[in-house]
């Protein structure tokens, strides 16, 4: 059984491979059947090819990428990282072009692992912060009624 400080690293690893312009360093982490879900943005994949095609978008979006983990635990089957993520926003977002906008997120991971790999990943942060930082309001919130 892996030993804590190999989940720990396997933590960090996953965290600095967004900053990896090869979107294999993330695929590699995960089990054959890992899954990804970003609450956020309410996506969820399975599988090396649907976590390749995420990590491409992720990294053809975002200049100069970085995540640094503040804090992070885990067990024999579990882990967790709280992270604060910066880059430069490139293109659209909500139909609007956005590119330089930088971005600065914080969040939360929470990991389940198998096979000295990450069997599921689930990324929690303020979506808030991504609307302010780029200054659109998403379209779903434009047409919303108050009254």
């Amino acid at each position: 059984m892996p030993s804590h400080a190999a989940h720990i690293e396997l933590i960090h690893s996953i965290q600095a491979s967004w900053s990896n312009p090869d979107p294999e360093t993330f695929v590699s982490l995960f089990t054959p059947q890992g899954e990804f879900e970003d609450v956020a943005y309410a996506i969820r994949l399975r599988g090396h090819e649907e976590l390749r095609a995420h990590a491409r978008r992720v990294k053809k979006h975002n200049v100069d990428l970085r995540i640094e983990v503040t804090n992070c635990d885990a067990t024999a089957t579990t882990g967790v990282a709280e992270w604060r993520l910066s880059h430069v926003y490139v293109g659209n977002f909500e139909g609007i072009d956005c590119s330089g906008s930088p971005i600065n997120v914080r969040g939360l991971s929470i990991y389940q692992f198998a096979d000295d790999r990450i069997a599921r990943a689930t990324d929690y942060w303020n979506y808030v912060e991504m609307i302010r930082a780029v200054g659109v309001l998403p379209r779903d919130l434009r047409n919303l009624r108050t009254g």
